[in-house]
């Protein structure tokens, strides 16, 4: 096999030749990026969902256990969110527990009794939001 002759790269320019190096100072962008869904906005003591974007909504941890004959998994669900996704996640993890989390022995005693009580605690901090109005479509009544 033999190989082309000269360099196929050496025509090409150097593309951080031009660039001049570093800034010699640096300064502070004028405007930053808002912040993404979940996160603070501004300096208010409102969330926003971290799943729909609504606001209000409150920081929680809803959790779900499996316990299985020789071994058990953990899940949690964590961050703010609003009424209705934190009343969705509160009911899928707790009917998944429910459901998966008695099949071991300490799993039976331990585990699932605390993590449905877990998250009935959480799903009271989701409750006392208000719920968002569901917007109606024209023509419904």
């Amino acid at each position: 096999m033999t190989t082309p002759p000269g360099n196929p790269y050496a025509q090409q320019a150097n593309p951080y030749a031009s660039q001049g190096g570093y800034p010699h100072s640096y300064s502070h962008p004028t405007a930053y990026a808002a912040p993404g869904p979940g996160y603070p906005q501004g300096h208010g003591p409102h969330l926003t969902c971290r799943f729909c974007g609504t606001a209000p909504a409150v920081d929680v941890t809803f959790r779900a256990h499996r316990g299985l004959l020789v071994l058990m998994t953990f899940r949690k669900l964590e961050g703010p969110m609003c009424h209705g996704c934190g009343m969705q996640a509160y009911k899928r993890l707790t009917t998944e527990t429910l459901w998966q989390g008695w099949w071991s022995p300490a799993s039976l005693v331990v585990f699932t009794p605390f993590t449905l009580i877990w998250n009935v605690i959480a799903s009271a901090k989701v409750k006392k939001l208000q719920a968002a109005p569901v917007a109606r479509q024209s023509g419904q009544y």
